[in-house]
């Protein structure tokens, strides 16, 4: 009886380990505190801080961060590079200061999906208009490679345009770099925004889930400057047989490129559930079958 009592708890352990382990999931909403950021009683980019209050060498200054923290058994990347102020709007490579600023990008996964985050003060309903000098969105580009960095763009995350767009679904598309827009103004190697003419129906890899909402504004300098929030998870399906040792960068832009931000962590696709997860699934049917042949 006593043994079947000690088993009984270790088992009951293992299915709370079991369940908790599982707890905190990321809802893709638009809302970051499953990440970890923008509570109420301290609105920074990472659990950490702020990052470093630097200044550029064409003047101005930005927050500039990037690392990682775990946040409810998610390992999150991050990049920050948050203008603040001065420097004519400089960004780095091109201006335009808080109204073409991205700000911070944020990355993590689980077995199931893959997720991104991005922090911009570019408005999601800014029209592309070179000749007006007003540029909107770009798309999510997605570069995975083993060994040597390739800069070949295989995945890319349509955005929304010039829409409000809540609760809704992106487009996934399987890519080279010949179907990017590049960087029009300041030469750099950046791509922007899908050619859609270029993409035929078998270029089409699947659907990502895609929330944009206007985003919290006391931030970094406490500055009250309009931000927007891009959160998006994409089954891992989609992007079909990776590596073991695949690593991936992620990057956006608007369409002038006017800045550019991107997080490369190190990918480490984890197929199997955590071992409590199967622990707490294992000790029943191990209690179940020791009862059994207790009876015998």
């Amino acid at each position: 009886m006593n043994r079947n009592k000690a088993l009984l708890m270790v088992c009951t352990l293992g299915v709370g380990l079991s369940a908790e382990s599982m707890a905190g999931v990321i809802v893709v909403d638009g809302n970051l505190s499953d990440w970890g950021l923008f509570a109420e009683a301290s609105p920074t980019w990472s659990p950490k801080g702020n990052g470093s209050l630097m200044t550029h060498a064409k003047g101005g200054t930005y927050y500039a961060d990037s690392g990682s923290y775990t946040h409810n058994g998610y390992q999150i990347y991050y990049t920050v590079d948050d203008y603040i102020t001065g420097g004519n709007g400089f960004l780095s490579p091109g201006y335009g200061g808080q109204a073409y600023d991205a700000e911070a990008i944020y990355l993590t996964w689980d077995a199931k999906s893959l997720y991104v985050a991005l922090v911009t003060g570019h408005d999601p309903n800014t029209r592309n208009n070179p000749i007006g000098n007003t540029y909107s969105a770009g798309d999510f580009a997605l570069n995975f490679w083993s060994g040597t960095d390739d800069r070949t763009y295989e995945f890319g995350i349509r955005t929304p345009r010039q829409s409000n767009n809540i609760d809704k679904f992106a487009d996934v598309y399987k890519t080279t770099n010949d179907d990017w827009f590049k960087d029009p103004l300041w030469g750099t190697r950046a791509v922007t925004s899908l050619d859609t003419s270029k993409l035929i129906a078998s270029d089409f890899a699947g659907r990502a889930i895609m929330v944009v909402q206007p985003g919290p504004k006391k931030i970094g300098a406490g500055s009250d400057a309009s931000r927007w929030i891009y959160e998006i998870s994409v089954n891992w399906s989609i992007f079909g047989a990776l590596a073991p040792n695949s690593k991936l960068n992620v990057s956006w832009a608007m369409n002038c490129a006017n800045d550019l931000i991107e997080v490369d962590p190190p990918l480490s696709i984890v197929d199997e559930p955590p071992v409590w997860a199967l622990l707490g699934l294992a000790l029943p049917a191990v209690f179940w079958r020791r009862r059994r042949s207790s009876k015998r």
